[in-house]
């Protein structure tokens, strides 16, 4: 619980808007252009990086 509590807390200091449960005082607002996702890892050093959606395949 740990683990993912810190991978929590990174990624939202790395992700540049409020969004969801993560409201940031310093960007209040979503950023429409924002279209990535930040992964998390690591246990002694937590790290972040972003990673571009996948679109999706038309069915």
């Amino acid at each position: 619980m740990t683990a993912n509590a810190r991978w929590m807390y990174r990624s939202a200091l790395a992700r540049t808007e409020s969004r969801g449960m993560a409201r940031r005082l310093d960007f209040p607002e979503q950023d429409p252009g924002q279209h990535h996702r930040i992964v998390s890892g690591g246990l002694d050093e937590v790290w972040t990086r972003a990673e571009p959606l996948r679109q999706k395949e038309p069915v």
